[in-house]
């Protein structure tokens, strides 16, 4: 209900500033949880390398100019070299994927794993969920997901393959509703099938 005074009623500067907040408070706290994820790690004898990304884009592969698909977390120069050492000395065997959501963000920390060298590589960031549906369907029907590392001139410098699609989109109808795509199986037959 609208109220016409407008008391009562925030503007859409206080909707702005309100999400403003909560993305700032989420990735706060992806902060801290990756750092403390990390220090678990290292604490049980692990190696580890903790990547905060400057942006992350999910891209489908349909996308325009899209070379590599997945989410892409985008790394300053220094970083890049130590992306590029750890992907060329480690043979990820194992991914787990952490998340949260705060209204249309989503907050993602990505652990991928070689056991053998007892090595890990945490990369965090955060998308937005309208921007990720064709990344989503993608991933699901083809039963793949990759993580990118790439520098500001877009080269990809490493990447990872992962197999537990599921991992990165527990509910895909969830990215879905906010890109307008809603494809929820009914169990009403098309005219087609009928």
């Amino acid at each position: 209900m609208v109220n016409p005074d407008g008391e009562g009623v925030p503007d859409e500067l206080d909707r702005i500033a309100d999400d403003a907040d909560v993305i700032r408070d989420g990735w706060q706290r992806t902060v801290e949880d990756t750092r403390a994820m990390a220090a678990d790690r290292e604490d049980a004898g692990y190696e580890t390398l903790v990547v905060f990304s400057q942006d992350t884009s999910p891209v489908a592969p349909d996308a325009e100019g899209a070379e590599h698909w997945g989410l892409t977390y985008l790394v300053d120069n220094d970083t890049a070299e130590t992306v590029e050492d750890a992907r060329e000395r480690a043979e990820f065997d194992e991914t787990a994927v952490y998340q949260a959501g705060a209204g249309p963000t989503t907050f993602i920390v990505t652990e991928c794993l070689d056991h053998d060298e007892e090595f890990v590589v945490f990369v965090a960031g955060a998308f937005r969920k309208r921007e990720a549906g064709g990344l989503v369907r993608a991933a699901t029907e083809r039963g793949e997901m990759h993580t990118h590392f790439r520098t500001l001139d877009g080269t990809v410098i490493a990447s990872v393959e992962h197999d537990d699609v599921s991992a990165f989109f527990p509910d895909p109808q969830e990215y879905y509703s906010y890109g307008g795509q809603f494809t929820a199986d009914t169990g009403v037959p098309d005219d087609d099938d009928e």
